[in-house]
């Protein structure tokens, strides 16, 4: 049985509410689909938040939030919680939360997650504004009991491995099949790291790359190639909650009948596959000139698979 579809939102901790709009809004480029009180809801589809936005005295992600694949979903993973002796908290008050059901738990690693069902949507796309966002993509975080989170969101929750960088990353797909949908980091503390939207083209990268430049926002990672996923993106600061927003396109959905987990080598060239080095260029002396060479008479032949210097006359 599936269980979780996708990656749904995230509600975000922010000591200023118009402040963290106007970020959202103007870099991450959301719309405000409206405000309840002192939570603001933010989307770039037609879902009705992406983000969630909420004042107070907390500063940073307070929860992360994936839809599940159905009702009945919602129930085998509430007994699964429970057979783990994980407190479960059920809710749902659509009023409020524009979703119908959820449930509320904290995972190994100490992070607060929700699991929900019929999310509300808007009636109409939203209206490109110079970024096409695509699709709300993936979450990374950092955990300190790395075996046991990364046990616990495959056997209990339905996640597939997809690909792993040693034991230090696992990346994981919902049901949905894209590549990863959840990222778990080998990490000294608990840290939120980032999360993705793919969007519509390599253009749509540079353009949010560029517009978050003249608007004086710090890139954490430039342009750059994954070679897990094999998505292109950039990594735009939000120095004030404490994480990266990536854009990325080109981020593949997978077969689950045929594909195998890799396991990759933790180097700059697999988190980039830009950085890979390349082969030695030529010493010097191994190719020359004619000068000097004129008791050289015929011309010469090379001969493939072999190096340069094993010519032979013809």
């Amino acid at each position: 049985m599936d269980i979780v579809a996708r990656l749904g939102y995230l509600s975000v901790g922010v000591h200023n509410l118009v402040e963290a709009a106007e970020f959202y809004s103007r870099v991450v480029r959301l719309d405000v689909t409206e405000q309840l009180g002192d939570t603001a809801f933010m989307t770039g589809g037609l879902e009705h938040h992406w983000i969630r936005l909420e004042e107070g005295n907390k500063q940073g992600i307070k929860r992360i939030g994936y839809e599940v694949a159905s009702e009945s979903a919602l129930r085998e993973v509430a007994r699964r919680l429970r057979e783990q002796n994980i407190e479960v908290l059920e809710g749902g008050d659509p009023k409020r939360d524009r979703v119908q059901r959820w449930l509320r738990f904290t995972d190994p690693g100490g992070t607060d997650i929700e699991l929900y069902i019929g999310m509300y949507e808007r009636g109409v796309p939203p209206v490109n504004n110079g970024v096409t966002l695509e699709k709300f993509l993936h979450a990374g975080w950092g955990v300190t009991n790395w075996e046991q989170t990364t046990a616990f969101y495959q056997d209990v929750l339905g996640f597939k491995a997809s690909d792993w960088i040693g034991n230090r990353a696992g990346f994981f797909r919902a049901a949905d099949r894209y590549h990863h949908s959840l990222v778990l980091l080998r990490s000294e503390r608990p840290n939120f790291n980032h999360f993705c939207i793919q969007v519509g083209s390599l253009d749509d990268v540079m353009r949010a790359r560029n517009n978050a430049l003249r608007l004086g926002v710090k890139l954490r990672d430039d342009l750059l190639r994954h070679a897990p996923s094999g998505s292109i993106g950039v990594y735009i600061k939000d120095e004030a909650r404490g994480f990266a927003v990536e854009f990325c396109v080109g981020h593949p959905q997978v077969d689950d009948d045929t594909h195998r987990p890799r396991v990759l080598r933790a180097s700059p060239e697999t988190r980039d596959v830009w950085l890979a080095p390349l082969p030695d260029p030529l010493e010097p002396g191994v190719v020359t000139s004619m000068d000097g060479r004129a008791e050289q008479s015929a011309p010469r032949e090379w001969i493939p698979g072999t190096a340069v210097e094993s010519v032979v006359p013809r």
